[in-house]
Order: C-alpha cells, then sequence, then structure tokens
C-alpha cells in the first residue's frame, strides 16, 4: 500500500507543468534620424518676383514648384527658370536676387558658420553678417556690403559693390591663394585654369 502511494506521488510532481512567464513586450525603437533641421540653424523666405521658381527641399527627391512665403531650411535648394528672377531673405544675415537660369544651395544656415553654394547664375547678395559662398573651385568670404557673383559654366565674376570680399581659389596644383577686393573692383576667374584676372575701378 505505501508503494502505491509513493508511485502515484511520484506521477503527480512529473505531470506538474511549471508556468512559464511570457516576456514582456517592448516598444519598437524609433529611427534616430530624422530630417528635421538642427534647432541651432536659422531659416530663409523666398519671393518669386517675376516667373517661376523651384525648391529642392529636404523630403523631396526632386525640384518642385515654389511659391513666394515658401521657408528654407538648412540644406535645401532654390533654383529660378529662364526669364525668372527670385529673392530669398535670411532675416538679419543676406538677402539674394537670382537671375534667370540659377540655383542656389542653402548650405549650412547656422549664424556663426554661414554658407551659400552657387551652382549656377548670377546672384546679387546684400550682406549685413559674415557669409561665405562657395562657387566652383573658390570660396568667397563677406563681412557686410553687396557684391554681385556670376558663374557660367567654368567662367565666374565676383564684383564688389559696397564693403570688402576676400576670395580663395584651389590651384591645380592644389594650393590656395587668397585675393583681398575693395568696392568698384572685380575678379574674373578661369576656373578649369584656375586663374584670376583682377580689374580694379
Amino acid at each position: 500500500m505505501m508503494c502505491v502511494l509513493g508511485f502515484q506521488y511520484l506521477r503527480t510532481r512529473q505531470i506538474i507543468v511549471p508556468v512559464v512567464t511570457a516576456p514582456k513586450t517592448t516598444p519598437t525603437p524609433q529611427p534616430t534620424f530624422a530630417l528635421v533641421p538642427p534647432s541651432e540653424a536659422v531659416s530663409g523666405t523666398l519671393a518669386v518676383l517675376s516667373g517661376h521658381a523651384e525648391k529642392f527641399s529636404r523630403n523631396d527627391t526632386e525640384y518642385k514648384e515654389a511659391s513666394t512665403g515658401a521657408q528654407i531650411l538648412v540644406g535645401e535648394s532654390i533654383a529660378t527658370k529662364d526669364n525668372s528672377i527670385a529673392a530669398a531673405t535670411v532675416s538679419g544675415i543676406v538677402s539674394v536676387t537670382m537671375n534667370p537660369s540659377t540655383e542656389l544651395v542653402f548650405a549650412n544656415l547656422f549664424p556663426n558658420d554661414f554658407m551659400l553654394q552657387q551652382k549656377s547664375g548670377k546672384i546679387d547678395y546684400l550682406v549685413a553678417k559674415p557669409i561665405s559662398v562657395r562657387v566652383l573651385h573658390s570660396l568667397v568670404t563677406i563681412n557686410s556690403g553687396e557684391m554681385i557673383i556670376n558663374s557660367i559654366d567654368t567662367d565666374m565674376s565676383i564684383t564688389v559693390k559696397t564693403g570688402s570680399v576676400k576670395f580663395a581659389l584651389v590651384d591645380n596644383n592644389n594650393n590656395t591663394n587668397v585675393w583681398n577686393l575693395k568696392a568698384g573692383q572685380r575678379a574674373n576667374i578661369d576656373d578649369s585654369y584656375r586663374q584670376v584676372y583682377l580689374v580694379r575701378p
């Protein structure tokens, strides 16, 4: 009798199923990359003065038609069509007027490290605080004043209307040369040969 009870007791222990706690569900991690500009960056405002302008936004894969009042964020680009003129203003820093068939990238909109990239065309810059403009193999810096940069294929010119401008050009030997221009002066640059011709008043 004792043996039977012992056997049943053992069988009972063998069929006990342990309770398994289900693993806690963890929330799906959110991506750390987002197409929002840094909070330190400023922004610009577009004005279409005549014809048509397009904007290459941070969230797009191509240029799209833009209208007056469009906001311009860091990394975005503006392009004017044929027979079109547009202006863009970053308050307290710079105002630009873009002639027809012109493209400008708002590469860096941090107030202390402000940089634009002029890819083509003619632009009039009215500068209140220091900015840099990259054009072909040149880097143009202006603290305040007005200048015009015209870039066609591999030729470009810098005309200083007010203030002063410093520009650097990397030559074909990978050496950096620096020039200073004053109001009334113009530099004509042959980017293919990396040659600079200064025109004085």
